[in-house]
């Protein structure tokens, strides 16, 4: 299956240096997972470990390790608690699987608060961003001047802003833009045709790659991993990383469907794999 890379993500993928090394290619730490949803980070870090990523540190609850060790067994580990210390990585992401408690206030109050990394925020942190900032009109936006990349499904997207999914449906572009200059982050609105819009709101990409196939619950967490693995690897850009990982993520589930496969977390992941190796040399 022939694909091309639109050329404006092109810079998103890089060949690899011959010196390479497991940290020199991107570290990627997964925060994540509860007893009621052990499994959503530990599908996250199989998208980072498909994406490139070349250490992959999981914080996640005894109850995920099992399946991490069966799915992403080259990952180490840090056991989650409110007061734990993630281990310092290229990309942190972090929200699959939480849970919305007072655990996860505290335990992102202590992630994001004056952080300076990179940070990519997905499922139950953005509910708990929404609870701290949707009803909040100040005159900074909460990650102005930070690298911090949010990645809400439609409903996610209408708690980042106080609206309805219904409002954010209608007028996805507007709603990814007021996103991007309420909170100054760079904003990945996943759906059909997934829109990244830059924090500052001067860039939008609009992505034409993916199915309805892929129509599959996990399938956002293993992007949201995929996304950490391409910008720890290209080092800078949120956006053009952003942009051109939702291109691979939805090119590999259109691999997958072309070549007649069943369009699974283990299979996309693994077409995903393997474009991105092809696209890296």
């Amino acid at each position: 299956m022939g694909m091309t890379i639109p050329k404006e993500l092109a810079c998103g993928f890089r060949a690899r240096p011959l010196d390479a090394n497991k940290r020199s290619v991107g570290t990627v730490t997964v925060v994540g997972g509860s007893a009621a949803y052990p499994h959503a980070p530990v599908i996250s870090a199989s998208g980072a470990r498909a994406a490139g990523a070349g250490l992959v540190q999981l914080v996640v609850p005894q109850a995920s390790h099992f399946a991490a060790a069966v799915l992403v067994p080259e990952a180490t580990f840090t056991d989650l608690s409110p007061t734990c210390v993630p281990p310092r990585a290229d990309v942190t992401v972090v929200g699959m699987g939480l849970g919305v408690s007072l655990d996860t206030d505290l335990l992102l109050s202590r992630l994001l608060s004056g952080s300076t990394e990179r940070f990519v925020v997905d499922a139950d942190a953005l509910n708990v961003l929404a609870r701290w900032y949707a009803s909040k009109r100040s005159k900074k936006a909460p990650f102005a001047g930070r690298d911090v990349v949010l990645t809400p499904h439609e409903g996610e997207a209408a708690r980042l802003l106080g609206s309805t999914p219904d409002k954010v449906r209608a007028a996805r572009s507007d709603a990814a833009h007021e996103i991007a200059a309420r909170y100054g982050a760079t904003v990945v609105l996943k759906g059909c045709r997934t829109l990244v819009v830059s924090a500052d709101g001067t860039r939008a990409y609009e992505n034409a790659t993916g199915n309805p196939f892929m129509a599959l619950g996990g399938m956002g967490d293993l992007l949201s991993g995929a996304l950490g693995a391409r910008w720890a690897y290209i080092k800078d850009d949120a956006f053009i990383a952003a942009a051109s990982s939702v291109w691979l993520h939805g090119a590999a589930g259109d691999k997958v469907v072309a070549d007649g496969l069943d369009p699974s977390l283990a299979n996309v992941a693994a077409a995903m794999g393997s474009l991105r190796v092809m696209f890296d040399k």
